[in-house]
């Protein structure tokens, strides 16, 4: 293969890499935003062992 034939392909694959990370919204996203509303999922409640377990850390790490 000739220098130019080289270059030509390793233009045309580059090329279609970069379009291909170019999809339409895969993940539909909101278009208006409400200031200071979170719309994600809401956060579990910890257990009484996972809160003991996060003082004890912060104790440890000397966070008060």
């Amino acid at each position: 293969m000739t220098m130019v034939g080289t270059r030509t392909v390793l233009l045309a694959f580059g090329a279609a890499l970069l379009l291909a990370g170019c999809q339409e919204d895969a993940a539909p996203r909101p278009i208006h935003l409400d200031k200071g509303v979170y719309r994600g999922t809401a956060d579990t409640p910890r257990t009484a062992d996972e809160v003991r377990a996060l003082q004890e850390r912060a104790a440890y790490q000397g966070v008060r």
